[in-house]
């Protein structure tokens, strides 16, 4: 799999559209970067958010003992999802600027998927697809979901990145074949899969796909070079999970609510996985992704391309709960169609005959859908402001004492309030997650039973989901018959559960 040499494009216009595109796509994500990360998936966001801020907290002396302690609780509070990395790189970023900033994990995560990009246009000419790289880079960088999603405080920017460029480089090693080539794939594999483990499900099925459609199995058992990338992919990983398991156990809690195979009997999943995809992804490009299966004459890379498939199926059947409720799942999926679809273009732009007229027209139809996606998502950026929301909760914060024991029912399962109130808090169980925790197996009525006796363990009650309350009638006569109300505002309650009615 020689990189192939540019066909349609002449170096000039590639180099100009790749630079070109590559500043577009870091200008777009960059614009205003500093607006609070409550656009999207807040929830998510902001779980990173407390943890690389008491990361960061840790590490200060000169700052209030109250809001060290807060921070600090948050942190503790907040469960080990997987390795920390995000988190930590923001703290590092505090740090060297000075001070806490959430613009700064943002802005890497802007990067990373830029990155991700550059490393799509290099595996795509190792693919024998070096104009239809171009076409790639410009639909991965601006795919408007992508665009809101990429500028997010969570691992998965920086998981696809590390796939795209981890897909680079065991494409490099089939056709380099040496040593130094296996170390640099398994490095980067064993990144990506660490920094998020559901990575293995793309990474291990590309790697497959590509090994046994071009050596076989019994020959792939016998190379040291496979067995050293394949040690590389894993290890890092594993000790991770080992650790987190077996010796410090703060993973155990994180396989519940996971796995729900009930799901595949259900015709719906499928229709809604289907819709979820092709909205997020477009139905023209997962289509001619889904072509370039049959226009590679590659086998290499047609295993390659068929075992990402075939893991991504893998993986959305293994969290088939998540696969249709958290739309970030889906990122892997827009880069495995941008690297479909640059196949796809290759084979239209060799049929096309390469002069100055058609060269233009790709030209306008690549950078202008680009601008006028990019201007789409600007102006949808500028119509929303959330600094106003870390005033309210920061309002809200300063009416609890500091250190007390909080229950509430907030917005985003209490995370405002933890973060920008600086009151760290326990959330009480919505309708989703009562639901979420029926289809597991467990019975409604106890899992109330607990959560009303753990009631007695708080010091305040805050509700900020008045329309919530207003559809529970048993917890809101409980709070009214048992706790007086000691603060009522704009859109909240605060129930005092240290002193009972009479």
């Amino acid at each position: 799999m020689n990189p192939s040499k540019l066909r349609f494009f002449s170096p000039r216009w590639y180099l100009a559209l790749v630079t070109l595109g590559l500043l577009l796509g870091l200008g777009i994500r960059a614009y205003d970067i500093t607006d609070l990360p409550l656009d999207f998936h807040p929830t998510r966001q902001l779980h990173a958010a407390i943890v690389a801020r008491g990361m960061y907290y840790e590490t200060l002396d000169n700052v209030p003992p109250e809001r060290r302690a807060a921070a600090l609780a948050s942190w503790r509070q907040e469960p080990i999802i997987e390795p920390q990395v995000m988190e930590r790189l923001a703290a590092w970023g505090y740090r060297l600027v000075g001070g806490e900033h959430l613009w700064i994990p943002r802005l890497l995560s802007a990067i990373f998927w830029v990155a991700a990009g550059l490393a799509v246009l290099l595996l795509s000419r190792e693919l024998g697809a070096p104009d239809g790289g171009v076409v790639a880079m410009f639909y991965l960088l601006f795919v408007p979901y992508a665009i809101y999603a990429s500028r997010t405080f969570q691992p998965d920017p920086l998981m696809v990145c590390l796939i795209a460029w981890a897909l680079w480089a065991t494409v490099r090693w089939r056709r380099l074949r040496t040593l130094q080539a296996a170390l640099l794939a398994g490095l980067l594999v064993g990144l990506a899969i660490y920094v998020k483990s559901v990575a293995v499900f793309f990474l291990g099925g590309a790697l497959v796909g590509m090994i046994l459609a071009g050596d076989g199995l019994r020959k792939a058992l016998r190379d040291r070079q496979v067995w050293a990338l394949g040690v590389l992919s894993l290890l890092p990983v594993a000790m991770f999970y080992v650790y987190g398991l077996w010796i410090a156990g703060f993973l155990q809690r994180q396989l519940n609510y996971r796995f729900f195979p009930e799901l595949w009997r259900d015709p719906a999943f499928y229709i809604r996985w289907q819709e979820m995809a092709t909205n997020l992804a477009g139905f023209g490009a997962l289509l001619a992704a889904l072509l370039a299966l049959g226009l590679t004459k590659r086998r290499e890379v047609r295993g390659m391309l068929l075992g990402l498939w075939l893991g991504y199926a893998a993986y959305s059947l293994t969290f088939p709960y998540h696969t249709l409720t958290h739309d970030y799942y889906q990122l892997p999926l827009i880069l495995m169609v941008a690297i479909g679809l640059g196949v796809a273009a290759e084979a239209l732009l060799a049929r096309l005959q390469p002069g100055a007229w058609t060269r233009w027209l790709v030209v306008t139809l690549l950078f202008g859908g680009a601008m006028f996606k990019a201007w789409d998502v600007r102006v949808n950026l500028a119509r929303r402001d959330y600094r106003g929301e870390a005033v309210y909760w920061e309002s809200l914060g300063e009416q609890i004492p500091s250190g007390a024991r909080v229950l509430s029912l907030a917005q985003n399962y209490g995370f405002p309030l933890s973060y920008f109130g600086w009151t760290p808090n326990q959330p009480w169980l919505t309708p989703d997650d009562l639901n979420l925790r029926a289809l597991a197996g467990e019975d409604k009525a106890a899992v109330m039973q607990r959560a009303f006796e753990s009631i007695a363990q708080f010091d305040y009650f805050v509700v900020t989901r008045l329309d919530v309350l207003a559809d529970d009638p048993a917890l809101k006569a409980y709070l009214y018959d048992n706790f007086p109300v000691i603060a009522e505002g704009d859109g909240y309650l605060i129930f005092d559960l240290q002193h009972p009615n009479p």
